[in-house]
């Protein structure tokens, strides 16, 4: 049971780093969300000289929220978004609740091909793949579409795989609490799995997570595929990367380059209408597209790096000699 508060900026999209380092340093979770069409104004209707507002809505808007024990210094974080050209950070507290045993009451459990995932305390039904995730202040249960369209990409993956066939290494980024990073170990027991996070509470979550499972796996904090640690298991047959949209769009290069010929790369996050920019920024980058798969207005986008075509041998055309 703790007291929290909270300060978030609505910014647009392109200027959530500068909000990030707004809250940086006092916030001990950070949290980007992107506002759906359904939230935004109809034109005509937004409020005029109100900070962004009348410009907002032309574009992408991003809500970045802060979280932490301490009371924010309101006048400091003012002063902060000034100096990055942001209007001044809404703040206010959070009552004294117990959020993780909130977020696992009625928590639902999934069953997604092979994969049968819930709270530790769950009863889970019989399936090849049980996973048993401790919700935290990181992402990833399985209850979210974005989530739950990633473990139907690695069901369908393995399905058409086969028991004898199997990827050599597998890239979770934006891991949250692991529930992808975990289904892909259980369900090719011996593969190399990265995981990564920006989220600074990541790597505690997937940590206990991997103990409650029986996993000795680790995430690493990490902003995109930069860390060396993930690297240096590239080439990787799968990718997941459950983000936002910008990000994945920033992503876009990493994703082909970390691929191995052939691999598939599986892209949510992203609402349905940011789907084709983001299926062109792959196609940009050599990787093709395979399907997609949308859900309560989320979108997830299947990729794959194409395998090299052999070098094909010509026949040596000798002139035929003439003849009357």
């Amino acid at each position: 049971m703790t007291a929290l508060w909270r300060a978030w900026l609505t910014v647009p999209e392109d200027r959530t780093a500068a909000a990030e380092r707004v809250l940086d340093g006092w916030a001990e979770a950070v949290s980007v969300f992107e506002l759906s069409s359904s939230d935004r104004p109809r034109p005509g209707n937004e409020v005029r000289g109100a900070g962004w507002a009348g410009e907002l809505w032309l574009a992408g808007v991003c809500v970045v929220e802060g979280v932490a024990a301490a009371p924010p210094d309101a006048a400091e974080l003012a002063r902060r978004a000034a100096g990055e050209g942001l209007p001044a950070p809404e703040t206010a507290p959070l009552a004294a609740r117990d959020w993780t045993a909130e977020s696992q009451a009625g928590l639902p459990v999934r069953r997604i091909g092979r994969i049968a995932a819930g709270d530790p305390g769950a009863a889970l039904p019989p399936a090849p793949v049980r996973l048993r995730i401790a919700a935290a202040t990181a992402f990833g249960t399985g209850a979210h579409p974005t989530t739950e369209a990633c473990l139907a990409a690695l069901d369908r993956l393995r399905c058409r795989t086969g028991p004898g066939m199997r990827p050599r290494a597998v890239l979770d980024l934006g891991t949250g609490t692991g529930i992808l990073a975990f289904a892909a170990a259980r369900l090719w027991p011996g593969v190399r799995v990265g995981a990564g996070d920006i989220d600074p509470a990541a790597p505690a979550a997937f940590a206990r997570n991997a103990r409650l499972n029986g996993l000795r796996l680790a995430a690493v904090r990490a902003d995109g595929a930069a860390h060396p640690g993930l690297r240096a298991a590239a080439p990787y047959d799968v990718i997941l990367a459950n983000l936002l949209y910008r990000p994945l769009m920033r992503l876009a290069p990493e994703f082909a380059r970390l691929a191995a010929p052939g691999g598939l790369v599986v892209l949510s996050g992203i609402l349905e209408w940011q789907e084709l920019p983001l299926r062109l920024a792959l196609r940009r980058q050599g990787l093709r597209f395979r399907r997609s798969r949308r859900l309560d207005g989320w979108s997830a986008v299947e990729a794959q790096r194409p395998r090299p075509r052999p070098p094909r041998h010509r026949r040596s055309c000798r002139p035929r000699p003439f003849r009357l």
